[in-house]
């Protein structure tokens, strides 16, 4: 059904005639005519009474006009949405991500992107890094931050920032006072390392195994959950633990825990961003997305 035909067809009905509609239109009133008699072709009856001095509706008419009315009124929203777009970021924001980068990185980076743009509804799920990518590719999310790019048809991985890995003693400890540790140096020491499937955990034993280190040669002091497990037994003094710089940052600022990189460069994972890979991302995603690279950018060149 053709949109023209149906506001040259409001015209007449508001205008009383052809010519007015014409007038109105600024077009011929022959036009107005082979538009109308289109439009009734179309929808298989006859829509106005021609018969009188004004044009009258008839039975179908009067269904039509009020459809009509109310696409015109929709297009008209449609309008003004789009016009909106340039100055408005609004509508829902739905991502997912891994416990790491959920817990330690994005909440404060939600919270600030909310609160520059008031009209955004965020939702984070925390899932492991599987579901979230599943996920992605259901488009029952938008966005994904996640500790490992693995290949799957359909998804693209972008870099997002890269989380730094340390030894982390309690203040007493006799490493406490060292710059920095070899890898091998951590193989005298109770360790206490996260549960099968951590991403800090892959990196240390990968870590581990390049260096020659057996799983024999350690000393597990004890296997517990996620970070918040093993920061708090390093705190209790129960050993020390490999973790991300992220997640002992306040604990290492008011002195109860001390941080050492570990390594040449030191250790490091990568989180990544995964999307749709045939999906045209949401304003509100795009402007996150942005939002979130100057952020890490701009913490990333800050003094340690």
């Amino acid at each position: 059904m053709d949109l023209r035909q149906l506001h040259t067809f409001r015209m007449v009905v508001e205008r009383g005639s052809f010519s007015g509609a014409a007038e109105e239109l600024d077009i011929s009133q022959p036009a107005v005519s082979f538009q109308i008699r289109a439009l009734e072709e179309s929808v298989g009856h006859r829509l106005l009474d021609r018969s009188g001095r004004r044009v009258a509706l008839t039975e179908a008419g009067e269904i039509a006009y009020r459809y009509t009315k109310r696409m015109m009124g929709l297009e008209l929203e449609l309008e003004r949405e789009l016009q909106e777009l340039g100055d408005r970021i609004a509508g829902p924001l739905v991502l997912g991500s891994s416990t790491g980068p959920g817990e330690l990185v994005l909440p404060q980076l939600l919270g600030r992107f909310a609160a520059a743009h008031p009209d955004v509804v965020v939702r984070l799920a925390v899932l492991d890094t599987q579901t979230v990518c599943d996920r992605v590719l259901e488009e029952e999310l938008e966005l994904g931050i996640v500790g490992a790019a693995r290949q799957q048809r359909g998804l693209v991985f972008d870099p997002f920032m890269r989380d730094e890995l340390v030894a982390i003693v309690p203040p007493g400890h006799p490493f406490a006072g060292r710059e920095r540790l070899t890898i091998a140096e951590l193989v005298s020491e109770p360790l206490l390392v996260q549960q099968e499937g951590s991403g800090v955990r892959a990196v240390v034993e990968q870590a581990m195994r390049d260096a020659g280190i057996r799983d024999r040669d350690l000393t597990i002091a004890m296997e517990l959950g996620l970070q918040q497990s093993v920061k708090a037994a390093v705190l209790d003094g129960f050993g020390i633990t490999v973790i991300s710089r992220l997640a002992v940052e306040r604990e290492v600022a008011d002195g109860s825990l001390v941080a050492l990189p570990l390594e040449g460069d030191g250790l490091a994972r990568q989180f990544w961003m995964v999307r749709h890979a045939g999906r045209t991302p949401r304003r509100a995603a795009r402007a996150f997305t942005e939002f979130a690279m100057k952020e890490l950018a701009s913490r990333a060149a800050a003094p340690a």
